[in-house]
């Protein structure tokens, strides 16, 4: 085609237009087709019809659509014909009125190539006055007036619709599309939500009132949400990067109805999502959460009362501590590798916030023990911290054997179990004990070393289980071994009963301590008192092989049943307060008692028949105490009297003696009204008062008297009572005022007396006391008073009832106290008293009885 380039131009950009239109006339109806049923389904969709179906019939529905859809397009594409590129070039010719089809022209060819310049001249003819082409608009509105019309109707129904619901349009055609969703103008679901604190906490649970809230709480909350009239189940969404609940569980009641449970773990915001809207947004916020503090309180070493280690300590935490786990081990070494020498976990039932306690555990019975250790301390909380102290060096403590054959004992076990022997070594190395004279001489004892033996040689191989029994039984017998050294067979034998015993009751309370206090069974407890049951049995069975060895070494003694008697009341009463502890459901109160009685326990097994014949002249001591104790009293007593004498001579009133360090408020109710009480008129005419001369020979009668008693407690306590040294010089001091009848400075001088004598009286209590102390770790009934009744006796008096409120006996020829004379004295005790009767704090019955003596007044 030999023409200009802008007719070419121009003729190329009208054959491509006009290509274009004639593409949309032929799928213009497939659009409109389109348009028109998914325009229909959105409109309804406006409406919020396709939301009311059921989400199946919603996808079913969509999924219909889709298909039709899809399936019309196709078979429009593949059945209608787009035009030709003749047909393009007619249709050009046609809207722009070009006569001889002078497009049609331009892609012809001459048939002979000698005409070409004739064809060219031609085309120059034809294109000289050539007008600009012209293309127009697709035909597609007078050609498909029922399908534009259709789809005109659906988008003015589509736009009226959303126009009028534009706040929430959007929403409804979102939903319309996708099955599963709900629109905004859909019902929220009803939703009920409370959070549970943990028990560490102590705080009541927490409604949720608002969809939108914010919520103080603490970690390891319980977060429950209750919805109803919802269809699905809700998704639990974390918009920040921390997770804020954790350990979800969600569950359908019925139908349209689920609960969500969860942990709160950390702070942040939480979103409640179903069917694509938010149900709820709330924001937790919890306190700051430490670790655990652990600190050693002092250096860690063995117990002064047997061989066990004292690991002291102290944590805090300011929710709770839920257990400790103590981590014994043996650093590496170029002779061994790292061993693991103990790993015991304290549960803390209550869960302390504060601790300070020292764990006693028994590691004399390792291989390595007299080797350096380290030990470390690791604390979990009630949120799930966990928490580790640093790590201490300490050295393990090593048992001491007195007995040869024991010692023998104890380095073969420690070569065995390090294996510096190996287990033909070590049965060659028992038999070998034989040929030491008298080496098993208890037939016990000799069945016990030939077990072990036989034990040895009959194992397969020397696995890890074969080793750990053969060194539990070898331990045993090196304790026997040297029990028996110090003590009779039957003394040894109840010792080994006693150890069986502790373990027994130490391996039940374990298994309740980790059931716990709700799932205790009464056969647990059951089994507890049985076991209970037989330590005290083997107790008492000790008691009575140390007391037959007693009355075998010292026949002129007593036979011991006292001490039998009284330390066996001690021990029924220790194991009662146990089993009821543990009824109580207290687990770590009753763990501390058993520790205390394995440490009585311990120290009792290495008492001997020697010990039972010192506590045995501790008790005499103990009875020639109280005796002398009453004495001093009564002599205190007349001590009062002569002082009453001076100064009824002088005519004045007893001031109120007070014990050292102490003023009127401290004295009790029935203490102070002793100062106020008044005595019998007629007993003041009928006994004269004595003179002067008489209370002095008196006075030097009482110094006797007391010489006489302190000589008597200083051959007991083996000390003498400074106290009561110096109530003697006060007497004589007394007496010799007496006899120059100065009553006033005679008064003052018995006035010290008395608090001298009751200084005495106390100190010799806590010498007897501090003696009793010698005998506490296994007779724990002598760290106090020791009992001078049968404690179970239903004829032991209390003091109520031997004397009445005013403290005084029930004995009819008691004289009062004078309340005549010193004004002074009686108005401090009413005031005293009327301080008394305004604390609110005090009984009603206290306040009545105070209110009736004020009446005296």
């Amino acid at each position: 085609m030999n023409i200009s380039p802008d007719h070419k131009a121009q003729i190329k950009k009208a054959i491509f237009l006009t290509k274009i239109n004639t593409v949309i006339e032929k799928y213009w109806p497939i659009f409109l087709s389109f348009l028109s049923l998914w325009g229909i389904y959105l409109c309804f969709g406006l409406l919020g019809i396709p939301q009311c179906l059921p989400d199946i019939l919603r996808a079913l529905i969509l999924l219909i659509l889709s298909i039709s859809s899809l399936g019309m397009i196709i078979y429009q594409i593949k059945h209608i014909p787009l035009p030709s590129f003749k047909e393009r070039l007619q249709r050009l010719e046609q809207i722009n009125k070009l006569s001889h089809q002078p497009l049609q022209t331009l892609y012809d060819t001459p048939v002979q190539e000698n005409s070409q310049e004739v064809w060219n001249h031609h085309l120059k003819r034809i294109y000289k006055n050539f007008p600009k082409l012209k293309v127009n608009f697709p035909r597609i509105f007078k050609r498909y007036l029922l399908l534009n019309r259709i789809a005109i109707v659906t988008l003015c129904i589509f736009t009226a619709i959303f126009v009028s619901h534009h706040h929430s349009s959007s929403s409804r055609l979102l939903s319309a599309m996708r099955p599963g969703y709900d629109d905004i103008t859909m019902p929220l679901p009803k939703i009920q939500a409370w959070i549970i604190p943990p028990a560490y906490s102590g705080t009541a649970p927490i409604y949720i009132k608002s969809i939108t809230e914010t919520i103080a709480t603490d970690p390891k909350a319980r977060l429950h949400i209750a919805l109803s009239d919802l269809k699905q189940a809700p998704d639990l969404i974390n918009p920040e990067k921390n997770i804020v609940l954790d350990y979800i569980s969600t569950q359908q009641l019925e139908n349209n109805q689920w609960q969500v449970e969860g942990t709160i773990q950390n702070s942040g915001k939480l979103e409640i999502k179903s069917r694509g809207r938010i149900i709820a947004t709330w924001t937790f916020n919890l306190p700051k959460n430490l670790p655990a503090q652990i600190t050693w309180t002092a250096p860690i070493q063995k117990s002064q009362y047997d061989w066990k280690t004292a690991f002291p300590f102290k944590a805090t935490q300011h929710y709770g501590i839920q257990s400790l786990t103590l981590t014994v081990t043996l650093p590496k070494d170029s002779k061994h590798p790292k061993e693991n020498i103990l790993s015991y976990t304290l549960p803390l039932g209550d869960h302390p916030k504060n601790i300070t306690q020292t764990i006693y555990k028994d590691l004399s019975n390792s291989i390595w023990a007299g080797s350096h250790a380290q030990a470390m301390l690791s604390a979990t909380d009630v949120t799930g911290q966990i928490s580790k102290s640093e790590i201490v060096d300490f050295t393990l403590p090593k048992r001491v054997f007195s007995s040869p054959i024991a010692q023998k004992l104890d380095q073969i076990r420690q070569s065995y179990g390090t294996d510096q022997l190996s287990r033909t070594d070590t049965i060659n190395a028992l038999i070998q004990l034989q040929n030491i004279p008298d080496t098993f001489n208890d037939y016990d004892l000799f069945l016990n070393y030939i077990g072990i033996i036989y034990y040895l040689e009959n194992a397969r191989n020397n696995t890890s289980q074969v080793k750990t029994e053969a060194l539990s039984r070898l331990w045993e017998l090196t304790i026997d071994t040297e029990e028996r050294k110090n003590s009779n067979s039957e003394i040894a034998k109840a010792n080994i009963e006693i150890r069986a015993a502790q373990a027994n009751v130490q391996e039940q309370l374990d298994k309740m301590q980790k059931l716990g206090k709700e799932n205790i069974t009464n056969q647990d407890r059951q089994e507890l008192n049985r076991r209970l049951e037989r330590l005290q049995n083997a107790v008492a069975q000790k008691m009575i092989a140390m007391a037959r060895q007693n009355a075998k070494d010292h026949p002129q003694d007593s036979d011991g049943k006292e001490v039998q008697f009284t330390s066996t009341r001690s021990f029924q009463d220790m194991f009662k307060e146990m089993s009821k502890t543990m009824e109580n459901g207290d687990m770590d109160k009753a763990m501390q008692q058993l520790e205390y009685t394995n440490q009585v326990l311990s120290t009792m097994r290495n008492a001997t028949a020697e010990d039972l014949k010192k506590l045995e002249d501790h008790v005499k001591s103990q009875k020639e105490m109280e005796k002398l104790t009453k004495d001093l009293e009564a002599l205190t007593k007349k001590q009062q009297d002569l002082l009453n004498q001076s100064y009824a001579r002088l005519n004045q009133s007893v001031p109120i003696l007070l014990r050292p360090n102490q003023d009127l408020n401290q004295l009790s109710t029935p203490e102070l009204l002793k100062q106020i009480t008044p005595q019998k008129p007629a007993e003041k005419h009928e006994q004269p008062l004595p003179s002067a001369e008489q209370t002095a020979q008196a006075q030097q009668t009482l110094k006797e008297e007391l010489k006489k008693i302190q000589e008597q407690i200083q051959a007991i306590t083996k000390q003498p009572i400074q106290n009561l040294d110096e109530a003697q010089q006060d007497m004589d001091e007394a007496h010799q005022f007496l006899q120059d009848k100065n009553d006033q400075k005679a008064a003052e001088a018995q006035q010290k007396a008395l608090v001298d004598l009751q200084k005495g009286k106390q100190s010799a209590k806590e010498n007897m006391q501090q003696q009793a102390q010698k005998f506490s770790n296994f007779f724990p009934v002598f760290t106090a008073n020791t009992p001078q009744e049968d404690p179970s006796s239903a004829n032991k008096a209390s003091r109520d009832k031997k004397n009445d409120p005013l403290g005084r006996s029930n004995d009819p020829n008691n004289n009062p106290i004078d309340l005549s004379g010193n004004t002074s004295s009686a108005r401090k005790i009413e005031d005293e008293l009327r301080k008394r009767a305004d604390d609110p704090n005090r009984s009603e019955k206290d306040l009545d009885y105070i209110y009736r003596l004020l009446n005296m007044f």
